[in-house]
């Protein structure tokens, strides 16, 4: 049976105050709201503001009744992605397939105003997929609206000219509890078609982290799900699980086509990115020939670099403001790499490790499964 194409339409964050979580966006990465939503009910009043930038679109809701379900996440979580929601042409056959293949039902295909949307579990705790399949005409400003019940805003702000350049999501990543790492990835191959395009067991001293890559038939979304390993400590991935309160997703990376002016720009409007040390920089010149950027713009920067089979990357991390320190982003330009950067694990560490050792005279040493693509 062929399996029903399906596209990515948006991501969908719940949020304890979505207009203070709007701003963020706007003000910060250069996101524009274009579209907005103001349902009332019992137990299901919510606001919502569609944002959007290039290719990507984000939704944040906020739960006006403590039942609805964008308050009982944030109680548990606090703001966080909820949504990862799809696209289809036919949502009731994608469902149906996708049905077929044993995926998690939590709402049954239903249809209003033109509008068909269904709701699948995702393959990690309280996440899930809308399925949405939009009338004729149903978009603002150009772009289309993410749900039923949006309304366009009546003028776009203009776009400042010195707006961070941020294209398409390159990215989602997700922890889960260790020993799922398994079963969550196999239910993307299983239900939807993914592909399985990276694996690596990432060993730092006492820590590691095992990994998992997979890809949508049409490419335009990968998960990287990350799993503390047994046999060792959990580290930042086991420090995000107890935070959160569960598994889910703790970042997205968005991509850019020149990363050292999208960082200057986002320094500009206040984003704060992890410091790298001047130690990994030093390692980077004998590891890597650039083929882009140099070696001081990186530096400058602290922007990350990167190579596999198929190039190179550079990416950089922001620092999270999220009062449980979970929710983060990234920014990524790839020169060809598929990957996402497991190099710069080993080499972060290697460098941390070595400026504590010239401050403390210790010595440690780090080991690494080779990493397994596909």
């Amino acid at each position: 049976m062929t399996i029903t194409t399906l596209n990515v339409s948006h991501i969908e964050l719940y949020v304890t105050d979505a207009i203070t979580a709007a701003e963020a966006f706007t003000h910060g990465y250069g996101f524009q709201i274009y579209a907005t939503a103001e349902r009332t009910g019992p137990h299901s009043g919510s606001r919502s503001l569609a944002l959007r930038t290039g290719d990507v679109i984000l939704v944040v809701t906020q739960g006006l009744d403590a039942d609805h379900p964008a308050a009982v996440y944030t109680a548990r979580h606090g703001d966080g992605i909820a949504d990862i929601a799809l696209t289809a042409s036919d949502v009731r056959a994608a469902f149906a397939d996708a049905v077929s293949r044993d995926a998690t039902v939590l709402a049954e295909p239903a249809e209003a105003d033109g509008w068909v949307t269904a709701v699948l579990g995702a393959g990690f705790d309280d996440v899930r997929h809308t399925f949405v399949q939009r009338p004729a005409g149903a978009e603002a400003h150009g772009v289309p609206l993410p749900l039923p019940g949006f309304e366009p805003v009546a003028e776009l702000l203009p776009v400042p000219a010195e707006a961070p350049a941020l294209t398409v999501l390159d990215h989602v990543a997700v922890t889960v509890q260790m020993g799922e790492l398994a079963a969550s990835t196999d239910y993307y191959e299983r239900v939807f078609g993914y592909r399985a395009i990276y694996e690596e067991l990432m060993v730092q001293g006492r820590e590691a982290m095992d990994s998992k890559a997979v890809r949508s038939p049409v490419g335009d979304i990968t998960f990287t799900v990350l799993a503390p390993s047994p046999e060792y400590e959990a580290g930042h991935i086991g420090d995000f699980l107890q935070r959160h309160g569960s598994g889910g997703v703790h970042h997205l990376a968005f991509a850019t086509e020149d990363i050292v002016e999208t960082v200057a720009r986002l320094n500009k409007r206040g984003i704060a990115f992890l410091s790298t040390p001047d130690t990994y920089y030093d390692a980077l010149a004998g590891r890597l020939d650039l083929n882009r950027h140099s070696l001081e713009e990186l530096r400058a920067a602290g922007i990350l670099a990167d190579e596999d089979h198929a190039g190179q990357l550079f990416q950089i991390f922001t620092r999270t403001v999220h009062p449980k320190r979970t929710l983060f982003f990234e920014i990524i330009e790839r020169m060809g790499a598929d990957t996402f950067g497991g190099g710069n694990v080993r080499a972060l560490y290697e460098a941390v490790q070595a400026e504590k050792a010239d401050h403390e005279g210790a010595t440690t040493t780090v080991e690494a499964i080779p990493e397994r693509a596909q």
